[in-house]
C-alpha cells in the first residue's frame, strides 16, 4: 500500500467524464499519465510506503501532528501553500524519532519534496491514498 504525494499547478473543477466519448476518455487519461509522469521527472511525486510513514507519525506523536497526524492514507487530500509551515514541523518531528535507514530515507524524501514546493509556490501538494 502507498500514499501518492504530487506537487501539482491548481487544477480546474474537474468535469464528469460519465458522458464522455471513449475518445475523451482516453485522451483524459494519457493526459493524466503525461502530467505524472512530468512531476515524476521534475521530483514533484513521492509514493510514500503507508506502514513505513504511520509508524513514524504514531511515533512522533500521531493525531497531535497538525497536518500528518490527521491525513488518512487511504483517502485523497489537498494542501496548499499555508500548510508549509505546520507540514515542515511535522517532517521535524518525524526527523526526530526515525530509527532505521527506511524512516530516514522517507524523511529526507519528505524534506526533498517540501523544498521543491517551497521553490514553486503556486503548485498545491496532492495526496493520492490507496
Amino acid at each position: 500500500m502507498g500514499l501518492l504525494l504530487m506537487l501539482r499547478p491548481p487544477q480546474p473543477r474537474p468535469k464528469s467524464l460519465r458522458r464522455a466519448t471513449r475518445a475523451q476518455r482516453r485522451e483524459h487519461r494519457r493526459a493524466d499519465v503525461e502530467e505524472w509522469r512530468t512531476a515524476q521527472q521534475q521530483g514533484w511525486l513521492l509514493d510514500v510506503e503507508v506502514e513505513t510513514l504511520l509508524l513514524l507519525v504514531n511515533n512522533a506523536g500521531g493525531s497531535k501532528l497538525p497536518i500528518l497526524g490527521q491525513l488518512d492514507p487511504w483517502s485523497d487530500a489537498v494542501l496548499d501553500h499555508r500548510d508549509i509551515p505546520q507540514l515542515e514541523a511535522d517532517i521535524d518531528r518525524l526527523e526526530a524519532v526515525a530509527s532505521d535507514d527506511a524512516q530516514r530515507e522517507l524523511v529526507a524524501a519528505m524534506r526533498k519534496l517540501l523544498m521543491s514546493w517551497r521553490a514553486e509556490p503556486d503548485l498545491i501538494l496532492h495526496c493520492y491514498g490507496d
